[in-house]
């Protein structure tokens, strides 16, 4: 029988939780040239802050997940948002380049730990379908941050200066702590299991044990390089859109909030079909839909094609994204209910890091086309559905996890 979904209290806060990175990383983004001019230093040693949150956010979740197996999910959720907001305070205040680098890393690496506990905690709570139905009713509340984000702190901004965009996101930490205090309960599986023997085996040998699970292992690369298909993009929106088609700051708002929509439409279509298909199944659909569409961006590629055409085609590639993410965490973690730290931590950090990879490789190359971008986006989703374990059509059932004969 699938398990109740948890309160909706419970969700609102994982959801705010999991909410806290994209804020991080994208409110400051129209800030960068006023901070570069008050540090008097070039954009790209503060843009470079983008990349160096990306590696902390990867660093803390590796960590933070199998630490969380070890102390509980709650200490290791406030420890990483007390980091956070203290890390964006310091930002808030400093005048040293040097220091605005070193606190920005100790940022992510909070937000890594903050983040990192939130599926560790789905999976704490629910099993099978129901896994994937959270999973699917988070991902849509968090839709909504990298979407009003840059508004934000332009908003921000343009009242009080750059330095206020970090003071908010110190205060959000802290609200995210009280509320997760109030709602995200204490008891939960990793309480029950502290003293048997999975929870006191070796660091070493519960890494070992997770990615011995060749298929879960094939989920982490599928959504890794899935992930990597959006990242591509997002790295080269603004030299596509703005650079070769011309458009206006306000229309490449509009059509990166496009994608955004598309996400939650197809978020929402994800969450009805998870009623009567298997999250894997609907994941190995999802992936074969992306390569298809990424294939025919590939192919316009070739001629300088209308934006009414390519437009569409990044929406539905980025969109796609609805039926992999969720899916994905919630088919691979089915097999870890005593690890589902550890897994969490191996899924979150390895998707930052194939993802970031996988972009940065496609800014490498020197080119006035698309051809950089489409490339990489096509290899990156169908190496994603080359991987993705194939599900053959059956009727809905809650999946045994692996580990329920241990």
């Amino acid at each position: 029988m699938t398990p109740a979904m948890p309160p909706l209290r419970l969700i609102i806060s994982l959801a705010l939780i999991f909410a806290l990175s994209p804020l991080a990383i994208d409110m400051y983004l129209p800030t960068i040239p006023a901070i570069a001019g008050e540090l008097s230093v070039p954009v790209q040693d503060v843009a470079i802050t983008v990349s160096l949150y990306i590696l902390g956010l990867s660093f803390g979740q590796f960590f933070g997940g199998p630490t969380s197996d070890y102390i509980g999910r709650r200490p290791v959720l406030f420890i990483g948002l007390a980091i956070f907001a203290l890390a964006s305070l310091v930002i808030a205040y400093t005048d040293s380049l040097q220091i605005f680098w070193l606190a920005r890393f100790l940022q992510a690496l909070g937000g890594g730990f903050a983040s990192v506990v939130v599926p560790a905690i789905i999976r704490d709570h629910t099993e099978g379908q129901a896994t994937a139905k959270l999973f699917s009713h988070i991902m849509l509340i968090t839709i909504i941050a990298p979407a009003i984000a840059p508004s934000i702190g332009t908003l921000l901004y343009s009242v009080s200066g750059w330095r206020m965009v970090f003071i908010v996101l110190a205060v959000y930490a802290v609200a995210v702590c009280v509320m997760a205090a109030l709602f995200v309960g204490r008891a939960s599986k990793v309480a029950v299991l502290a003293t048997t023997a999975p929870v006191q085996e070796s660091l070493l040998t519960r890494y070992r044990f997770v990615l011995s699970n060749v298929t879960a292992m094939r989920y982490l690369v599928s959504q890794g390089f899935a992930f990597g298909v959006m990242m591509t993009f997002v790295a080269n929106a603004a030299l596509v859109y703005i650079d070769q088609y011309g458009v206006t700051e306000t229309q490449f708002s509009m059509l990166f909030a496009a994608n955004i929509i598309l996400l939650a439409v197809g978020n929402r279509v994800n969450n009805y079909l998870l009623n009567s298909i298997l999250a894997a199944r609907i994941m190995q659909i999802a992936l074969l839909f992306q390569c298809f569409v990424a294939g025919g961006l590939l192919l316009v590629t070739s001629f300088m094609p209308p934006l009414w055409i390519v437009a569409p085609l990044i929406m539905l590639c980025v969109g796609s994204l609805s039926g992999v993410m969720g899916n994905s965490q919630a088919s691979a973690l089915q097999f870890f209910p005593n690890h589902s730290g550890i897994a969490s931590a191996l899924l979150g950090s390895a998707q930052y890091l194939i993802g970031g990879l996988i972009s940065g490789v496609s800014t490498l190359f020197i080119s006035d086309k698309m051809w950089p971008m489409t490339i990489t986006m096509f290899v990156g989703a169908f190496i994603a559905w080359l991987f993705v374990p194939k599900v053959s059509k059956a009727p809905l059932q809650t999946n045994l996890s692996a580990e329920s004969s241990h």
